[in-house]
């Protein structure tokens, strides 16, 4: 880690944190820097693949595939992906996610110096999860970024149930002792018997990813590695936590997002690159999930609702309506 002086001048606001509720989840792809910003809730980023550079106010770090990087509220920082990056940022309260992280843990003593919650001020943390760690808890921030922030109490408690399965599976890389690895009865032999199915799975994935503007079915992908159309909704359902069709919309969507905050396509060939021939389809699912129309999301260009640049952070999204509206519902132009 390197400190750093002065935070950097603040530039155009080219971050929307879909903050329409007390927890969020999105996946994100990053070609182009993120200038400084701030939000109103903490945020926990995990980086699934590439890497970025990260700066905050105390130091700068070079993240990597397995990486997961905490910041408090309040907090500006920017990044820089070398050359590209792609996330998973979970947005929630600062205060809900250091008590839950207290219940959690063990005391202070079991956990890597200066990651214990009980000492944490909201300044950054990073921490190396691993990559497989990591994939495993894809599937369920997948679960998580599909339900919508704004339905109410059984959203918010299926949230919180998904997020505490998350905090589970992150705890083993923040203690400095683990318990012993358990055997069981089929030992390696049940594991082994799966890989082929999971590799026919990676691939269908890398797939639709490599070609987003195929109109892909269900039944082609599942002819093309080899699985019957039950076998691959069963086995790609296990793996990334959505059904084929289900997962490729919000794979669709992330990108769709990259390319209106970085490139000067219009909104119609934005959404044909991605493989939505009808705009309307991909303002309806753009709304579903960022609480905007991508017009909208285009034009949020000053850092006064929802971020704020360094130095500005007083009374942060007070008067934001898309947190306590629940979105600006204009229609897409």
């Amino acid at each position: 880690m390197s400190k750093v002086g002065d935070p950097p001048q603040p530039g155009r606001f080219r971050e929307l944190a879909p903050l329409l509720g007390p927890l969020a989840v999105v996946e994100s792809v990053r070609t182009e820097p993120v200038e400084p910003v701030a939000f109103a809730h903490a945020k926990i980023i995990h980086v699934m693949a590439g890497t970025s550079r990260v700066t905050t106010s105390t130091g700068q770090w070079l993240l990597s595939a397995g990486d997961v990087f905490v910041l408090g509220s309040r907090a500006w920082c920017q990044a820089n992906p070398e050359p590209q990056v792609r996330c998973w940022t979970i947005y929630l309260d600062q205060e809900f996610l250091r008590w839950h992280m207290i219940w959690v843990l063990p005391g202070p003593e079991r956990v890597l110096p200066g990651l214990h919650p009980a000492q944490w001020n909201g300044e950054a943390m990073v921490f190396h999860a691993g990559r497989e760690r990591l994939a495993r808890l894809e599937p369920v921030l997948r679960r998580m970024s599909v339900i919508p922030h704004q339905g109410g109490s059984e959203s918010i408690a299926r949230l919180i149930t998904l997020f505490a399965q998350t905090a589970e599976q992150i705890v083993p890389a923040l203690v400095t002792d683990q318990d012993p690895p358990v055997r069981t009865a089929n030992g390696m032999v049940g594991r082994l018997s799966v890989l082929p199915a999971r590799s026919a799975v990676s691939d269908a994935a890398n797939l639709m990813r490599a070609d987003l503007a195929r109109p892909w079915t269900t039944d082609e992908v599942a002819r093309a590695v080899a699985l019957s159309r039950s076998q691959l909704s069963r086995l790609f359902t296990a793996r990334f936590g959505l059904p084929p069709k289900r997962w490729l919309i919000e794979i669709r969507l992330t990108e769709f997002a990259r390319l209106i905050e970085e490139t000067t396509l219009t909104i119609d060939a934005a959404a044909r690159r991605v493989g939505w021939q009808d705009r309307r389809v991909a303002a309806a699912w753009f709304h579903h999930r960022y609480g905007v129309s991508p017009t909208q999301f285009r034009k949020i260009a000053p850092p006064t609702c929802i971020g704020e640049v360094p130095g500005s952070a007083e009374g942060l999204v007070d008067s934001c309506p898309l947190v306590h509206a629940g979105g600006v519902k204009e229609n897409d132009q």
